[in-house]
């Protein structure tokens, strides 16, 4: 619920531009993902798991092509630089396994504050923009087509993609991360953390 007042924040409140708050990534965190500049992953002969980072611009591309939308609803309200929302690409890939299962509503950003959140789904989506008194974008469901929303079965070869969205927080914590992971086929959790640190002034 607290997460959910606060995304109605995100998308009510148009404030004059701040300084940006800076994060960097930390891979020197016990279970860590291999970075390779803005894309975190872990691999294995059976499979793999992706989580890039990406700005505003691109993630608005990226709801356009694969949803058909027009206008992005995380994009920035008047007076804000950013709409509020930190994006991720998230690629799975299942290479071998009999069954591979993927649970966006498992996976979480977690702040130095220990609190939590999952990725956003529709129906959050839908109730944000009720809350803040904001019309829905026209034909809002396709944005299904461009988030993970819901579970994901994989077969082997099987891969699939999609965002991550989350809201910010204001104040910014000083350390946030993003645990991600899937479950083979006899149970193991197959795993990693995306790990961000502010950067120091």
């Amino acid at each position: 619920m607290i997460a959910l007042v606060l995304l109605v924040f995100s998308l009510a409140v148009a404030k004059p531009p701040a300084q940006s708050v800076v994060y960097d990534p930390d891979p020197t965190q016990p279970g860590a993902g291999r970075l390779q500049s803005e894309t975190w992953s872990k691999e294995s002969p059976s499979a793999s798991l992706w989580l890039t980072r990406i700005d505003e611009e691109t993630r608005t591309r990226f709801v356009r092509q694969r949803a058909g939308l027009e206008l992005d609803p995380f994009m920035a309200a008047p007076g804000r630089e950013t709409g509020g929302f930190l994006a991720f690409h998230v690629l799975v890939e299942n290479r071998t396994e009999t069954r591979l299962v993927f649970q966006p509503q498992a996976c979480r950003l977690q702040t130095s504050w220990k609190d939590f959140q999952a990725p956003l789904d529709l129906p959050t989506i839908m109730a944000v923009f009720a809350m803040a008194d904001r019309p829905l974008p026209a034909n809002i469901e396709r944005i299904r087509s461009a988030i993970i929303d819901g579970e994901i079965v994989l077969r082997p070869g099987e891969k699939r993609d999609g965002l991550f969205i989350f809201h910010t927080y204001d104040p910014p914590p000083k350390k946030f991360q993003v645990d991600i992971g899937a479950t083979l086929s006899r149970g193991e959790a197959f795993a990693f953390s995306a790990f961000y640190k502010k950067r120091k002034k």
